[in-house]
Parts: structure tokens; sequence; C-alpha cells
């Protein structure tokens, strides 16, 4: 049986890099220690 996990943020609107560099952090991680 699969977990899904789910990550909330809280950011001003004025911040565009996080949209960025979040999915790109989480990638990194699935290349060090994959979980599928």
């Amino acid at each position: 049986m699969q977990k899904t996990y789910r990550i909330g943020q809280i950011v001003p609107s004025s911040n565009t890099t996080m949209e960025t560099e979040i999915p790109a952090m989480l990638l990194a991680r699935q290349a060090v220690r994959p979980e599928r």
C-alpha cells in the first residue's frame, strides 16, 4: 500500500521563487532516495 503525503506552504504572493525551488528540491531528494 502506497502512502501519499501532502506538503502545504504559505508564502507571499510576490514570492515566485518558491514555485521553482520546492519542486527542484523534491526531485533532488527523489534522486538520492527514491520512494518508488
